[in-house]
């Protein structure tokens, strides 16, 4: 008997762990399509096939829902950059020693632009807020802290004299986590312009690495590269 209500208890853990799935899949899709302002809940109930009763029961309202879309993007992005890079951070030479720190520039780079190719709902939210001016985005109760650590290795890289006299550590993070994604929606639309013979000169790979280069070549003291 005791081993029958411990399975029942795993099986009601597993079905509520994939239907909360199931709803953020849905609630990414309708926020990623329609933004949060013209999200209605009613919606994501009915292409997650769920009652909204349920979503509420699990997400307590539609920001909370939306943090959830949120939160569960950003450790997805962590998991997917860690698995790159996270020897580099770990490594306490990497701000002090040229070559480990230009790797770990690269890194972050392809992390996130092959990130944002595999999931462009995530990108399609991001740009739904900074439309909005990131106001529901303050207002949720998750921040991601990708700043604050790209702030960190900044100061201690600049300490060390791996950034450029004239350039502030702050911008170091601003690059990484903002210039990927104009580059990922102008390849697009390059894509869809220009002609066949033209695009195959810059293969999606030589575009990414010319990405790379920018973001060295721009933050890094010139006598180190």
């Amino acid at each position: 008997m005791e081993l029958h209500a411990i399975v029942q208890r795993m099986k009601k853990t597993y079905d509520a762990a994939r239907t909360k799935e199931i709803i953020l899949d849905a609630a990414e899709e309708m926020f990623a399509e329609h933004g949060y302002s013209a999200t209605r809940v009613d919606a994501i109930a009915s292409l997650a096939g769920y009652n909204k009763s349920l979503i509420y029961q699990y997400f307590g309202d539609k920001l909370g829902l939306y943090t959830g879309v949120i939160k569960r993007a950003d450790q997805l992005g962590n998991t997917v950059f860690e698995s790159l890079a996270g020897d580099s951070l770990a490594d306490e030479t990497t701000t002090s020693d040229p070559s480990k720190f230009r790797r770990l520039l690269g890194d972050v780079i392809r992390s996130s632009y092959q990130f944002l190719l595999d999931h462009p709902r995530y990108l399609k939210i991001y740009l739904w807020e900074a439309a909005e001016e990131w106001k529901i985005w303050k207002s949720i109760s998750y921040s991601p802290d990708d700043i604050i650590v790209f702030s960190r290795l900044a100061e201690s890289a600049k300490k060390n004299g791996l950034i450029r006299k004239d350039i502030e550590p702050i911008m170091m993070p601003i690059l990484l986590m903002n210039l990927v994604i104009p580059f990922v929606q102008t390849y697009r639309r390059l894509s869809e312009m220009m002609p066949d013979e033209i695009q195959s000169q810059i293969p999606l790979e030589q575009f990414k690495e010319q990405l790379v280069h920018i973001v060295v070549y721009g933050l890094m003291e010139p006598s180190l590269l």
